[in-house]
C-alpha cells in the first residue's frame, strides 16, 4: 500500500504525541462487531515462529512475503526449479551470490584491506549430509556473511550469519554456529515437538533460543467489488520488555482540528496466548472527502528472555468498504490465535 506524505506526517505526530502523553490505561470502545447473523470465520492455522497464525479459509487469501531469524541466522527455504536438477540449481543459485560478491571483495581491494573483508568458498556437503556450499564476504560495516546453501530434498535451505570481524581480518571458524542450527532442522508437521520454532516450510526443534524475529504478511488481492486486504504478524524476542502499546485515541481532538478523519471503533486490552496486550480497530484518512482505510491492530510490548512472549503486532489494513469482510477476519484471528506449544502439545 503506498503510502502519502500526509499518512506519514500523521504517522510520525502519532509516534511524538504518545511519547509525551505517557503510558495508556484504554477505556474500552467496542462498536467494531460484526453482523451476528454470520457465522464466524473457519481458519486454518499456519505455524509462524513460536505460534499458530489464524488465516480464514475461503477467503483467497495469499502469502505477500515472510522472514525469519533465529539466533542472528537468517533463514530461508528456496523451492526446487521445476525441469533443473537439483544439483544444477544448487549450483545456479550460490553462485549466483558468488559472482557478486566476488566483484565487491575485488573492488574493494583497490581501497585497501581495512574494507575488503573477508574471503572463503568451501564444500561442506560432508558436513551437513548433502550436497552443500559455504561462502563468507563482506557484509555491512566489519561483519562478514557466512552464507550456506544445503541442498535437501525437499527444499533448497539457505543459513546466512551475518557475525562482526576485526577490519581486514579472513574468514575463519565459520562452520559453527550454522552447522549447529542445521541439525535442528526438521521438515513437515509431523512428530511436532512443542518448542518447535517454525519458518516458512518447516522447523527448528530443541535449539536454545536468545534471539528470534519473525515476520510473515499475507493479502487477499482485490477481486471484483471485494477491497484488497492485508494481515500481517511481526515478532522479536527481546532481553527486556519494551514501553507497553500507546492508543490513538489520545489524538481525536488533534486530528478534527487538522481535518484529519479519525474514527475509532475499538481499544481495549485483549488477552492473546497469556499476552495482555492492546487491540485497537479504527477509521482513518487524509481528509473528509476521502475513502478512510480502516485498520486493526494488537500490540504487546513483550515480557523480555521469553520467545513464547516477544514484542509483537499483528496488523490487518484495507480500505473502509472491507469493513464488514476484515471485521469477521479479525475476530477469526483474535479467537484462534494460539502458541505451538500449546496447538502441538495438545497433540501429545
Amino acid at each position: 500500500m503506498r503510502i502519502s506524505g500526509r499518512h506519514l506526517l500523521l504517522g510520525v505526530l502519532i509516534a511524538f504525541i504518545t511519547y509525551f502523553i505517557g503510558a495508556f490505561v484504554p477505556m474500552i470502545i467496542d462498536s467494531a462487531k460484526p453482523d451476528p447473523k454470520l457465522p464466524p470465520l473457519a481458519v486454518d492455522l499456519y505455524p509462524v515462529g513460536r505460534f499458530m497464525f489464524p488465516i480464514p479459509k475461503g477467503m483467497g487469501f495469499k502469502m505477500a512475503g515472510s522472514d525469519f531469524e533465529f539466533n542472528k541466522i537468517t533463514i530461508k527455504e528456496i523451492p526446487w526449479k521445476n525441469g533443473v536438477s537439483h544439483e544444477e540449481y544448487l549450483r545456479e543459485t550460490w553462485l549466483s551470490v558468488r559472482s557478486v560478491e566476488r566483484e565487491n571483495y575485488e573492488e574493494a581491494a583497490s581501497v585497501g584491506p581495512s574494507t575488503q573483508g573477508g574471503w572463503a568458498e568451501q564444500d561442506v556437503s560432508n558436513l551437513c549430509g548433502h550436497p552443500a556450499m559455504l561462502l563468507c564476504y563482506r557484509g555491512r560495516m566489519a561483519d562478514h556473511n557466512i552464507d550456506v546453501h544445503i541442498g535437501l530434498p525437499e527444499v533448497l535451505l539457505r543459513l546466512t550469519e551475518s557475525r562482526p570481524y576485526d577490519l581486514g581480518e579472513e574468514c575463519r571458524d565459520m562452520e559453527g554456529p550454522i552447522l549447529d542450527l542445521f541439525k535442528h532442522y526438521r521438515f513437515g508437521r509431523q512428530n511436532v515437538s512443542p518448542d518447535s520454532f517454525f519458518s516458512a516450510a518447516g522447523r527448528f526443534e530443541g535449539v536454545k533460543s536468545w534471539q528470534e524475529q519473525v515476520g510473515v504478511g499475507v493479502r487477499r488481492p482485490a477481486d471484483g467489488s471485494k477491497p484488497k486486504i492485508y494481515l500481517a504478524l511481526d515478532s522479536a524476542s527481546l532481553s527486556a520488555p519494551d514501553e507497553p502499546p500507546k492508543s490513538i485515541k489520545t489524538l481525536v481532538p488533534w486530528a478534527k482540528i487538522n481535518g484529519f478523519y479519525l474514527s475509532i471503533l475499538r481499544s481495549q486490552k485483549r488477552v492473546l496466548a497469556g499476552m495482555e496486550g492492546l487491540e485497537e480497530v479504527f477509521l482513518g484518512a487524509d481528509n473528509y472527502n476521502e475513502e478512510p482505510q480502516l485498520t486493526a491492530s494488537w500490540n504487546f510490548q513483550g515480557t523480555g528472555n521469553d520467545p513464547e512472549k516477544p514484542l509483537m503486532e499483528i496488523k490487518l489494513t484495507c480500505p473502509a468498504s472491507a469493513e464488514e469482510d476484515a471485521l469477521r477476519i479479525w475476530d477469526a484471528v483474535m479467537t484462534n490465535f494460539t502458541t505451538v506449544r500449546e496447538y502441538y502439545g495438545r497433540r501429545l
